[in-house]
């Protein structure tokens, strides 16, 4: 798309989607229309907490449930609806061109797909982002992404992306913040509920998903029964092996879920397994890329991945002062890559214990964490412990005033041991994190807030330990070239928020020691000794009756010290622009009389390539892609949506230093592709 066409969209298109209320949730107001901030946080955190926490005005990622506008953090909040009137088929396409969210593929795989914000970059950013969904992390020990593509776009009820602050309530991996995901285990339901979604797409992409469940009175219990199931394929677009193979996905994903209620006393067990086998694209030199990136290449790898994940979440209301939660998470995987000998096994297991009070004017979340986490190869183990106890609390200073307090200490361990050879290397680092911050209501639609956090992040596995082939056999030792980054991030913002205007902006500035990085030339993970991010993040929500317009804009600057230079962060643009036009109208001579059309559009601004450290390559070209939607409804049972991604048929791709004199580029959304689903609710 042209520069002059973006400029001529500009005034028209709106960022939308997390705007919209949830049709379940319609009876939790914001605290705008409640007599005080008071009443609605009672109302949030003792009258009608199951209900809240998938609702689309409050944010969790704290000590307690606030809405946007009493809440101090930064957040946007992603539901049902939003993610439904996108058309997407995965969770990495909603982000990358439905959020101000930087996604990219890892390397070309999209299961493991490359997630950045407030500065990081691609190359590092998704390590400084702790994505939780049902309470357990998906992040990993090692230098994969999060794998996104196992979380079905269906069974997601709510998002919220908090920015900048999660280091103490979650801890390591949430230094730029964290993404909280949660499905639908609320015991408030039909006794009888389900749905089912046919979706049919460009390139023979096809996705079928269903969800049943029950929620029955037993002897006194309320037992919840529920399943879901979703296959998503796709024949792939252009050869990618020298097999003739193209860049295919087939991915296989069920849940299911037993639940118990009695009085104050609330357990859920869930049981997850994924099945998926990606053959994705592979690099092209940059002369290629501008003369037809649709062209067949010979670089492409296989990835084929089992994963089976057990969760338990236990509840229990002591009294209406005390509620105690207990989250249990196992977790393991196989992955395979056929085209290499690597076969790596993950296992590991997540607790966490907290106690939450509610008093009149405090609300304090006490909390103690232990993940153990392992990766075992052909020949050796490799772990990372994390083992952390945290505190963070709210305090209501009058009906305006609220403050925000916590802190975290973590110790966490590395450990490796290599098979018949006797080498056991273990260390261990105590990081800590702290955090203060303050909201103060204007009105009783306008705010001001302000935060500090310091935040730290420490090394994956693959950084902190190097090989070392001079020795017979080759070992490996502790990579003295790294240390864990520390962070401090201050933040002050202005948002009104009301049912048809809202408007949000924030200042942010962070001050690192020890950003992590790779070192293309010399192949070496290792530290910048300073480095700072700042940057402006507007937005824009207004409903003018016969079409809704809102617009997102972030700016974000980097600069790191390199000896005596200063140089950017790899693969961060200055400039994001997020933006829909929507419209929202009935015909009642349609069967489904309720319709809504909406466009959208992404712009990522000129960055360097990603691992380009030393900003030798130049910067390469902006990204740019337009979404257009129709939906169709009746508002109860059915749904038809039809979608057309990159609508001007851009040509964007992911480009990376390789150590060469030139970047290489990963073609990604660089054709025109359409969509079309028919889904069923009861």
């Amino acid at each position: 798309m042209k520069k002059n066409q973006l400029i001529w969209l500009l005034p028209f298109l709106t960022l939308n989607f997390q705007l919209h209320a949830s049709e379940d949730n319609k009876s939790i107001e914001p605290s705008y229309r409640a007599s005080s901030n008071k009443v609605a946080l009672k109302k949030y955190n003792t009258e009608n907490k199951d209900e809240v926490v998938l609702s689309p005005v409050t944010v969790t990622g704290s000590s307690t449930i606030q809405d946007e506008l009493s809440s101090p953090k930064s957040v946007s909040i992603y539901t049902r609806e939003d993610i439904k009137r996108s058309g997407v088929t995965n969770l990495m396409d909603f982000f990358k061109n439905f959020t101000e969210i930087q996604a990219e593929t890892n390397f070309g795989n999209t299961l493991n797909p490359q997630i950045s914000m407030r500065g990081f970059g691609n190359g590092t950013g998704y390590q400084n982002i702790n994505v939780i969904v049902d309470g357990v992390s998906l992040n990993q020990i090692d230098l994969v992404p999060q794998q996104l593509g196992s979380v079905p776009v269906d069974s997601i009820e709510k998002i919220e992306v908090v920015k900048n602050d999660g280091t103490v309530v979650y801890g390591d991996n949430a230094a730029a913040g964290t993404i909280i995901i949660r499905t639908n285990n609320s015991f408030e339901r039909k006794p009888l509920y389900g749905s089912v979604r046919s979706s049919f797409g460009t390139y023979d992409t096809t996705l079928t998903s269903a969800n049943f469940g029950s929620v029955t009175d037993f002897k006194g219990f309320k037992v919840l029964a529920d399943g879901k199931f979703t296959f998503l394929n796709t024949d792939g677009k252009k050869t990618v092996l020298s097999d003739d193979s193209k860049d295919s996905t087939e991915n296989v994903n069920g849940r299911a879920t037993l639940g118990l209620q009695k009085d104050n006393l609330e357990v859920l067990t869930s049981f997850i397994k994924d099945d998926a086998h990606v053959t994705y694209n592979g690099n092209m030199t940059l002369d290629a890329f501008n003369q037809n990136p649709n062209s067949a290449v010979t670089t492409g790898q296989r990835n084929i991945v089992h994963k089976e994940d057990w969760s338990t979440a236990l509840k229990y209301k002591i009294n209406d002062r005390f509620n105690l939660s207990y989250t249990y998470g196992n977790k393991t995987k196989d992955s395979k890559f056929p085209d290499f000998a690597f076969t790596p096994h993950y296992e590991g297991e997540d607790h966490r214990l907290t106690l939450q009070t509610l008093q009149d004017d405090f609300v304090i979340l006490a909390g103690f964490e232990h993940s153990d986490n392992a990766r075992t190869t052909s020949n050796e183990t490799t772990a990372k412990e994390n083992i952390a106890g945290f505190i963070s609390g709210d305090y209501f200073v009058n009906d305006r005033l609220s403050l925000n307090a916590g802190f975290r200490q973590a110790f966490i361990t590395f450990r490796h041991d290599d098979r018949g050879i006797n080498n056991h290397l273990s260390k261990t680092v105590n990081p800590n994190s702290y955090n203060i911050a303050a909201n103060y209501s204007l009105d009783n639609t306008d705010a001001l807030f302000a935060s500090y956090v310091h935040a730290f992040q420490s090394p994956d596995i693959d950084r902190f330990f190097v090989t070392n082939f001079f020795t017979v056999p080759p070992r490996k030792t502790f990579n003295f070239a790294i240390n864990s980054m520390e962070m401090d991030t201050y933040a002050i913002g202005y948002k009104h928020i009301e049912d048809n205007l809202r408007v949000k902006a924030e200042f942010f500035y962070s001050d690192l020691n020890n950003e992590i990085y790779f070192d293309s030339n010399q192949f070496i993970n290792t530290n910048f000794d300073n480095s700072e991010k700042y940057g402006i993040d507007l937005s824009l929500f207004k409903d003018i009756g016969w079409f809704h317009a809102s617009i997102n804009y972030l700016y974000t600057a980097t600069r790191a010290k390199l000896g005596s230079a200063h140089v950017e962060i790899s693969a961060q643009p200055k400039h994001i622009v997020l933006a829909t036009i929507g419209k929202e109208f009935t015909c009642q001579l349609l069967p489904l009389p309720y319709h809504t059309v909406s466009l959208t559009h992404k712009y990522q601004s000129e960055s360097f390539p990603q691992d380009d450290f030393d900003n030798t390559l130049g910067r390469q070209q902006n990204y740019n892609a337009t979404t257009f939607n129709y939906q169709v409804s009746d508002h109860k049972h059915w749904t038809v949506d039809f979608s057309i991604l990159n609508l001007f048929d851009g040509h964007n791709g992911q480009f990376v230093d390789f150590g060469a004199s030139q970047s290489v580029a990963y073609p990604t959304n660089y054709q025109r592709t359409f969509q079309g689903s028919v889904s069923y609710r009861f």
